[in-house]
């Protein structure tokens, strides 16, 4: 009999060590754990506000923020959102969107930061869409709750000038 009781504690004792050693190797592995751990924040949010200038952005319209990431499997990948969602912007307004993003985006492995805009049609007799940005802040907002200014960039008459056919997708590295 005390034979059994001695494998039973070696057994309890193996387990919990067991349920130790996996529960520090999964708190390690974890991704949002060891991020924080080296001291790097994920970016929860993306706030976008565009100027435009003097030729708006018309109803029918489309321009679509995406970020470009490299994640912590090495690959590149995108993420977005529309930003007017075929509104019009007036021209001489000023637009800011806010954009959930996805888990996983860290702030060090930001690689790109892009608009592209598909000129709309309201109507059949419409000719196609030209659009002028004359600026544009973007923000990353972060876990943490604090916030990292990507892009803040500006020109005159514009900083891009979108066309239906050409020009249409404006980046900068980040």
């Amino acid at each position: 009999m005390t034979g059994i009781r001695s494998l039973a504690v070696v057994s309890r004792r193996a387990l919990a060590s067991l349920g130790a050693a996996l529960a520090v190797a999964f708190i390690a592995l974890s991704p949002g754990a060891a991020l924080a751990g080296d001291g790097d924040r994920q970016v929860s949010k993306m706030r976008v506000t565009i100027a435009t200038g003097t030729d708006d952005l018309r109803n029918a319209s489309n321009a679509v923020a995406t970020l470009k990431y490299t994640n912590a499997s090495g690959n590149q990948l995108v993420a977005g959102g529309n930003l007017n969602n075929g509104a019009q912007w007036p021209g001489g307004s000023t637009k800011t969107v806010t954009i959930p993003m996805p888990v996983g985006i860290v702030l060090s492995r930001l690689l790109e930061f892009s608009i592209q805009f598909t000129s709309g049609q309201p109507d059949i007799f419409a000719t196609g869409d030209n659009w002028n940005m004359n600026s544009i802040t973007v923000t990353a907002i972060l876990d943490d709750g604090s916030e990292a200014n990507l892009v803040v960039q500006a020109d005159s008459p514009w900083l891009h000038r979108f066309q239906s056919d050409y020009h249409t997708r404006w980046a900068t590295p980040l």
